[in-house]
């Protein structure tokens, strides 16, 4: 790589370098893929499986043809129970170790334990504008797609069970290990069940949960290939030239070597481009659902709109760790950074790299509404009148304060707005002393700018500093040492009618 190109790189956003390194390895058409085990409500982390593979499939696409496929490992054993379904605890314990699309909806609203969530995923997808191709592994198994592999792993099982042991760093495995899992035909249970025999596509296999013994074969798709086989098993017969994993799976030992390991050394061939991506963290500690940590994706949608958190996810590189905290201390930056970078696009004044990439996070974020408004100013207005129209009126963007009227109502109730910006005006007692002198300085014609640097002459002519000053003005007002920017308040308040409050 010569130097021209290394500039070029450090110039591109972590997606466009992806999609350049798979059409440099590979021929189109490009398939990206990303998937998630269908057993619990959405969480962020399902956000940066599905958001991540949708911004490298859009940059495939200028490269050439391109798909992206989205699986939902609805044929693993259901193992847990969600936190929202603890009321029908006892239900999904009966239906322990059966694949997720075959246990109940303890809630009886979908056909299946996995499709309740499974319409959660995809009504998320719908919000986010993401509209991938999706799968269900358990249809893949049950078209039999898996079956001529299976095959191929089960008749080289010792083989098999070698490349597994080394790729994940295993000192023994286990004396009955086998390349897939049989699901029992009496309770459906397909958790830890165990093949005692095969040969030529037939096994007989004891349930782990019933003791039933049973014979089966491959072609009835009555199984399940082990997590690590699946994997590349289902790379391979979609076709797919790239797929993300978190740090976790490419961790040394973890599920990606073993994933590199079979498409070399059982199936002969290049993996595909494996992409690692950060973790996601809420005030430096990794987001856990079970923990507490960190917010749930339906909270984060009535923070922000989509586009906000996509940007979120898109704008560092997408191997770093990632803070997503929506509160008062990183909104209002936020906002700020988004409507700025909006500006950019408009007006093409891209200054340097890093402004860049923000511009192409920004791109692929898709934005259908964009504000102009200050949202401290359109804050402000709101305080002053409690009416969202006459804030988008005073802030010269009716359209925008009143896309944003939802969350900024949110904020507020939640205080996830900065102190200084919130307030009630008081002005119940005539002003005196510094007030007085400031305000009998102001004539009805004074623009914001003006209002405010008239503190700064009195502060002069007093010979104080101009906090001082402030701090006298801001307790009239607002019955605070502090507030939003004065000049900007008394404007929108109408110089009289402060005067005539005053008694100036």
């Amino acid at each position: 790589m010569d130097e021209s190109e290394k500039e070029e790189i450090k110039n591109m956003h972590w997606s466009e370098i992806i999609a350049k390194n798979v059409a440099g390895e590979r021929k189109p058409p490009f398939v990206v893929a990303a998937g998630i085990t269908p057993s619990g409500p959405v969480h962020p982390g399902t956000l940066c499986e599905f958001l991540y593979a949708h911004a490298i499939s859009e940059q495939l696409k200028r490269h050439g043809k391109a798909s992206y496929v989205f699986i939902s490992d609805d044929f693993d054993a259901l193992d847990s129970v969600p936190e929202p379904l603890k009321e029908h605890e006892a239900t999904i314990k009966e239906d322990m170790g059966m694949p997720l699309a075959y246990a109940r909806d303890p809630k009886g609203c979908h056909k299946s334990f996995a499709e309740h969530f499974i319409a959660e995923t995809l009504e998320i997808m719908k919000t986010f504008g993401v509209k991938p191709e999706f799968v269900r592994a358990s249809e893949l198994y049950s078209k039999g797609k898996y079956d001529k592999y299976a095959r191929i792993l089960c008749e080289r099982k010792d083989e098999v069970k070698k490349v597994v042991q080394e790729s994940s760093m295993r000192e023994t495995m286990p004396a009955d290990w086998f390349p897939l899992l049989p699901l029992c035909e009496k309770c459906k249970n397909i958790d830890k069940n165990v093949v005692l025999e095969y040969k030529d596509g037939w096994y007989k296999y004891k349930c782990s949960k019933c003791s039933h013994a049973g014979e089966d074969r491959i072609e009835n798709h009555h199984y399940k290939l082990l997590f690590r086989l699946d994997w590349p098993t289902r790379q391979k017969f979609l076709n797919v030239v790239v797929e993300g994993g978190s740090v976790d799976h490419h961790s040394p030992g973890g599920t990606l070597s073993t994933v590199c390991a079979i498409h070399r050394k059982i199936y002969n061939e290049e993996p595909p481009y494996l992409y690692k991506f950060g973790l996601l963290k809420y005030k430096g500690k990794k987001y856990s659902k079970s923990k507490g940590i960190g917010h749930t994706v339906n909270e984060l949608l009535t923070l922000a709109p989509p586009e906000l958190i996509k940007y979120v996810l898109f704008r560092p590189d997408v191997q770093e760790d990632k803070e997503l905290v929506m509160d008062k201390e990183t909104l209002f930056p936020l906002l700020d950074e988004f409507r700025r970078v909006s500006q950019m696009r408009e007006t093409q004044d891209v200054s340097n790299r890093a402004d860049r990439k923000k511009l192409i996070a920004f791109e692929l974020c898709e934005v259908k509404k964009i504000w102009k408004a200050d949202i401290a100013d359109a804050i402000l207005y709101y305080n002053i009148y409690h009416d969202w129209k006459k804030a988008g009126e005073l802030s010269g963007d009716a359209g925008g304060v009143g896309f944003l009227k939802p969350y900024l109502s949110v904020w507020m109730e939640r205080g996830l707005v900065p102190d200084r910006y919130m307030f009630e005006i008081s002005m119940k007692e005539k002003a005196g002393g510094l007030v007085k002198h400031f305000l009998s300085k102001l004539e009805p014609g004074m623009d914001a700018e003006a209002i405010h640097n008239a503190v700064f002459a009195v502060a002069q002519e007093k010979g104080i500093e101009a906090k001082e000053v402030f701090r006298e003005i801001y307790g009239w007002l607002i019955g605070k040492d502090a507030g939003p920017r004065l000049g900007k308040m008394i404007y929108a308040l109408g110089v009289k009618k402060v005067k005539e409050a005053a008694g100036v």
